[in-house]
């Protein structure tokens, strides 16, 4: 028995003394049905605080009781934030111990690669876990990045994309520090010395990387898809992929059209010549080794083959032929909506 809940006891045994069977009973004993219900106990809590939410949630009977056994048995050192498990109704002790010895509740979300910190926000809200518009509102924002010394609009991108184990107190920058810190342990300062050797930044690369990360979901091609956009570049040629024209549009509604192509955002590669301003998702470690070490080829273009995978072509009179072939009779009737089934120039 620890040293506290000897403290505990030898109350119990006093009250049992002086106040009778009732008292000894009051403390010892509760009146739990079985039920249990989970409780957060916030991060700096106040021991009345604690007291007082497990008496608002029906844990125990008497808030003033419970303060002050906290206070006897040390409970600033030992209360910890986080979200713990209780019985409705149980005794004093129960709850002493519960608060002291239980382990937090962790929560378990995974984060794909791919998506953009808009999708994060979604999963980590459905987990209960933070407020959507919070989280955004830091990880959308330059003040975020800066906070981070990136050059970049936002910490789209940097999110690392992995499984992760959080606590419904960690809150939003917690969170996003996590994340960040993340990207920063497997894209690290192993990488670096490389980017810059290869006169990229990190922010342009990352860049890159989300694009490609975006066009295909098959990781050995990720390295010959970032090979098609390393050789556009060299050439001064649009890269032309409707990801990031997608990433463009607000509230964009699935139906890419040609007028949305043509129409200047400055994510839209149909319309600026160059890499967009930042990320459009969050790429994993694949897809940036793949964009800072692209395949050796003379390919410019590539059309998805209808079967997940994409077929590579060095000129445009083999690509169109490709698109003959795969997409546009595949497609014959609809309209044309991805970058692999549009010719390109």
């Amino acid at each position: 028995m620890s040293k506290l809940l000897s403290k505990i006891f030898f109350l119990g045994l006093f009250l049992l003394l002086v106040g009778g069977l009732g008292a000894g009973y009051f403390l010892f004993k509760g009146s739990s049905n079985g039920e249990t219900k989970e409780v957060i106990i916030p991060r700096g809590a106040s021991l009345g605080v604690v007291a007082q939410t497990l008496a608002d949630q029906g844990i125990i009977s008497h808030a003033k009781v419970l303060k002050y056994l906290l206070n006897v048995t040390q409970g600033t050192q030992r209360v910890r934030a986080g979200e713990f498990r209780f019985h409705l109704g149980m005794s004093f002790i129960g709850a002493l111990n519960a608060l002291y010895r239980d382990e937090p509740i962790i929560h378990s979300v995974t984060l794909p690669e791919g998506w953009t910190v808009k999708q994060y926000a979604e999963i980590l809200q459905k987990a209960g876990l933070i407020e959507s518009e919070k989280f955004l509102k830091i990880a959308l924002s330059q003040e975020g990045a800066k906070k981070f010394n990136l050059k970049s609009p936002s910490l789209e991108g940097f999110l690392f994309p992995d499984t992760y184990t959080f606590s419904k107190v960690d809150g939003e920058e917690r969170i996003v520090e996590t994340l960040v810190k993340r990207f920063r342990q497997k894209f690290g300062n192993d990488y670096q010395a490389e980017i810059q050797s290869k006169g990229w930044t990190l922010e342009r690369l990352v860049t890159l990387a989300s694009i490609v990360e975006k066009e295909t979901g098959v990781g050995g091609e990720r390295a010959k898809v970032a090979s098609v956009f390393h050789n556009r570049m060299k050439k001064r040629m649009r890269l032309q992929s409707d990801p990031t024209t997608i990433y463009g549009i607000a509230n964009f509604n699935g139906n890419l059209t040609r007028a949305d192509l043509q129409r200047y955002t400055p994510y839209n590669t149909y319309t600026i010549p160059e890499l967009p301003p930042g990320p459009i998702s969050n790429p994993g470690l694949e897809a940036l080794v793949g964009a800072l070490r692209p395949m050796d080829t003379k390919y410019l273009y590539f059309v998805g083959n209808n079967k997940g995978e994409h077929i590579f072509s060095e000129t445009l009179s083999q690509h169109n032929h490709a698109v003959d072939t795969y997409q546009k009779k595949a497609f014959a009737g609809r309209q044309i909506g991805r970058v692999e089934r549009r010719r390109r120039r």
